[in-house]
């Protein structure tokens, strides 16, 4: 399924952690950042929501995101350690309650209407995810 529009394409982006355990990646060489990523990823396998609940998110971030490109010219989306911002608004509109690592922590993702960028992670690489490349 190719989205039809960057709002729609970010929220599928975030949507599609919803049912798996979200990466969570944590950089540093101490161990408190292996300690944290380690806990991070064990939270991440109990806060799975399932298909509907998804689905939900992704169509409330959808509007959401639309609304920010039509009144700013960009929707900015992301996680500290937890959601933020629109992405906490989307879940509670959807009635979801989201946990600390239901999504990637510190990702970011961020539509425009020419494309959508985003990141997993604090230092990771920002990926072209909407439109598809050829």
């Amino acid at each position: 399924m190719t989205p039809a529009s960057p709002a729609a394409a970010l929220a599928h982006w975030w949507a599609s952690f919803l049912p798996i355990a979200a990466p969570q990646l944590v950089t540093g060489s101490t161990p408190g950042a292996a300690a944290t990523a380690l806990l991070l990823n064990l939270l991440a396998e109990r806060q799975i929501h399932s298909e509907w609940d998804a689905r939900r998110f992704e169509a409330s971030l959808a509007t959401l995101a639309q609304r920010a490109i039509d009144t700013h010219g960009a929707a900015d989306t992301w996680t500290d350690l937890a959601p933020i911002g629109l992405l906490h608004r989307a879940a509670q509109h959807a009635g979801l309650t989201l946990g600390n690592a239901s999504l990637p922590v510190q990702s970011q993702a961020v539509a425009r209407p020419s494309g959508v960028l985003a990141r997993l992670g604090p230092d990771g690489p920002w990926l072209q995810i909407w439109p598809p490349l050829p």
